[in-house]
């Protein structure tokens, strides 16, 4: 990351200075902003798509922001110190700028030794690196707890008992301005990192210290930090896709302008006005599916005629402002393709005309999606690199292809608008989708398909030293086989007790080979895993990912669509609960199928919603039910399609069963009113109209003004105000239950 100042000096001395540092643009993730969004890394405070003056107003003396605060308490964590197992959420944290960190006071009980805490205790989470310009996009509490441990070197049993016993919310930092804040190792770290996977019971059941105990091998603090290292996490990216601000209105602005312009000049009814009207609506429709770059011939056509036309115009001048704009609009919005450069052998699941034309795949189809809004984006999560020890270096997809590119984790949907019920010209994010197909197999309805996911799920990470142990142990049960397999002898020639044990050896070889490690043994190699990073920390990840977005954008506000006005009414089906499990009800709610098939709601928040409801809770944010917008409330003109339950007997159910929404109602009639954008002027309004299509209601256009409810939806919201927005740049974690720090001792006052 170093290596992306154009500065000699280092990012944290030139935020000190207050300055905001000058970065050259990250090629290798594609991007709609100068920089991407990353769960972690300091370095967003300053490089971020805010640029240089929108810093300036929400980090104001940016030089006080790293002094070191007085540590509000003297109490100093005892790394021997045992505790006690207890249930609930884990309050969590990530770390801090190493600036941010008061040095510790000495401890009253001195460290062991042998212990290496000391390298980490002032900048915990980190890897040891702190966080300067080379921090690491995620931490990792389990790289301090092993740092922690009184030995460098102990039977694998006790490493399990040691790591086992960090899984509690009760293990904090307990000293310094961090104090209070989660240390916590949770075992969705420790599996990923093929270290430990341990069952409900608490007893390990695989992974490498698995493996060494059962060969009673002492393992090394040093082997164990180099997994931490080799985490797969650490290898995760962002690809963001997605043009800002909204093209489409652009281009129908721009559009309604040349027809003033043409009927003062007295050229509006020739053939080259029509034929720039139609390439202007071509570009519309470009623009509004945002699927393609804009079409270079369809420009040069335009501007060619333009010209043109200006040799017939009494005023050429208006005509050429006219072009002007043209090609400022066409420009920003072509700005955005680009190639990925991908590793050998991955391919993009796109259209191979626009391989190397990259934009958004999926704002077209509108069934998971609602329309109406402005900068849509779409976040793609991969693993940027070729897996180890797999077959084709790529995850199995469980039959399906990935929506965008090998080594998809998820991608998240969604745009923003402005929002006067929030004060002032504060915006409000909307996210529509947020899947991962790859993770979703293994809450599949269909039961050969979960079961598919669990049998492929080998995790192919930090194998290396665990298949050099089970050759070991593998060979030495062949040798102990060798004798009963001699030519001629055959099973009936042993004695009982041979043919015992003959048994057992076999049995032990076969338990070998059918571990997930034994595999890899037996070829080298293994034909496909589902092993792919964040199956149980999904939800977490996107919340933080968006929260990033969130203060990068300064947007105050984000809610997760709720099912009911998505798909409860675009395609409405009565067995299917996958989304209101996901993204909830209008109240962000979930249902549950009990024994008998039923379908119940239930007290408990949607997977995608919970959380948001946590984090806010932790940053210090509000977490309500507040109205969000279904278009622009400052354009006065609305293309609205009306979806009924006249001729939808499904929507009508779900609406009776509180799956569904609506509008307004119009005797025994519901209506949904979804909005395809707002204009500011009937024209521009129409020629939207014109351009969109209505696959379930029909379209129209209507007048409605900011303050009417029909334009509003109330939803479940965390709202955070400019203060808790600066958290939102601070370092988070991937494996933590929720956030990154926690504001349960106020910590954050000192600091912002």
């Amino acid at each position: 990351m170093a290596e992306q100042f154009l500065n000699t000096n280092t990012f944290l001395e030139q935020i000190r200075r207050g300055s905001t540092p000058l970065t050259k643009e990250d090629t290798s993730i594609v991007v709609d902003d100068k920089r991407p969004s990353a769960v972690g890394g300091i370095a967003a405070l300053g490089a971020t798509a805010l640029g240089t003056a929108l810093i300036a107003k929400r980090i104001p003396g940016a030089r006080n922001f790293f002094k070191s605060p007085k540590p509000s308490s003297n109490v100093t964590y005892t790394p021997t110190k045992t505790v006690s197992d207890s249930a609930g959420d884990s309050l969590t944290a990530t770390g801090q700028s190493q600036e941010l960190i008061l040095s510790p006071s000495k401890a009253l009980v001195p460290m062991s030794t042998r212990s290496k805490f000391g390298e980490v205790e002032n900048i915990p989470f980190t890897q040891g690196k702190g966080y300067g310009d080379t921090n690491p996009i995620v931490g990792s509490a389990t790289f301090d707890r092993i740092k922690e441990a009184q030995f460098d070197s102990a039977p694998a049993e006790q490493w399990i008992k040691w790591l086992g016993k960090a899984n509690n919310p009760q293990l904090k930092v307990n000293s310094g301005p961090l104090t209070g804040v989660s240390r916590r190792v949770t075992a969705d770290e420790l599996d990923e990192l093929n270290m430990i996977k341990l069952g409900k019971d608490g007893k390990p059941e695989s992974g490498f210290l698995k493996i060494a105990m059962d060969e009673k091998l002492p393992v090394d603090r040093d082997t164990l930090l180099d997994m931490v290292k080799n985490s797969p996490i650490n290898d995760l990216k962002t690809l963001r896709l997605g043009v800002r601000g909204n093209p489409t209105e652009e281009v129908l602005e721009l559009t309604n302008d040349f027809k003033d312009v043409a009927i003062k000049q007295g050229v509006q009814d020739t053939g080259t006005t029509q034929s720039i009207l139609n390439n202007l609506r071509g570009l519309a429709r470009t623009a509004d599916n945002q699927m393609n770059p804009m079409d270079a011939d369809a420009i040069r056509i335009l501007q060619n005629d333009l010209r043109d036309l200006a040799g017939e115009a009494s005023d050429p001048a208006a005509l050429s402002d006219i072009l002007v704009r043209l090609n400022r609009i066409t420009g920003n919005y072509n700005q955005y393709s680009k190639k990925l450069e991908l590793p050998q052998g991955f391919s993009l699941k796109r259209d191979k005309k626009y391989k190397s034309n990259f934009y958004p795949a999926y704002k077209n189809q509108t069934g998971y999606a609602l329309r109406g809004g402005e900068n849509y984006t779409e976040d793609v999560i991969y693993y940027g690199k070729r897996l180890p020890n797999v077959d084709g270096g790529k995850f199995a997809t469980g039959g399906g292809n990935p929506h965008f590119i090998d080594n998809e984790i998820g991608f998240i949907r969604y745009d923003d608008l402005p929002n006067p019920k929030l004060g002032g010209n504060k915006r409000h994010l909307r996210v529509s989708e947020a899947q991962t197909d790859i993770h979703s197999e293994q809450f599949s309805a269909n039961k050969s398909s979960r079961e598919n996911y669990f049998k492929n799920r080998i995790n192919p990470f930090n194998t290396e030293t665990s298949v050099k142990i089970l050759k070991k142990q593998r060979d030495e049960l062949m040798e102990k086989a060798a004798p009963f397999r001699e030519i001629g002898r055959g099973i009936a020639g042993l004695t009982r007790k041979q043919q015992q044990e003959l048994a057992n050896v076999n049995y032990r070889i076969s338990q070998i080979e059918k571990s997930a490690a034994g595999k890899l043994l037996q070829r080298g190699t293994i034909e496909q895993t589902t092993a792919a990073p964040l199956s149980r920390s999904w939800p977490d990840y996107v919340a933080k990912n968006l929260l990033r977005t969130m203060a990068e954008r300064n947007i105050n506000a984000v809610s997760i669509i709720p099912s009911s006005m998505n798909k409860g009414i675009k395609m409405p089906g009565g067995s299917m609960i996958g989304d209101e499990i996901n993204y909830g009800l209008m109240d962000g709610t979930t249902i549950m199928r009990t024994a008998s098939g039923e379908i119940r709601k239930t007290s408990s928040l949607a997977t995608m919603v919970a959380p948001f409801k946590k984090i806010a809770n932790q940053y210090g944010a509000k977490f309500e039910m507040f109205p969000m917008p279904k278009s622009n409330p400052n354009k006065r003109f609305k293309v609205v399609e009306e979806i009924s339950t006249r001729d939808n007997s499904e929507y009508l159910k779900n609406i009776k069963d509180g799956r569904a929404t609506y509008t307004y109602k119009d005797g025994d009639n519901y209506v949904f009113q979804e909005h395809i954008g707002a204009s500011n002027t009937l024209d521009e309004a129409e020629e939207l109209l014109k351009i969109s299509s209505g696959d379930r209601g029909q379209l129209r256009v209507i007048e409605m003004g900011p303050d009417e409810p029909r334009l509003y939806e109330t939803v479940p919201t965390l709202i955070a105000d400019d203060q808790v927005l600066k958290k939102f740049l601070l370092p988070m974690k991937a494996y933590m239950n929720a956030g990154g720090f926690v504001d349960n001792t106020n910590i954050f006052k000192p600091l912002l």
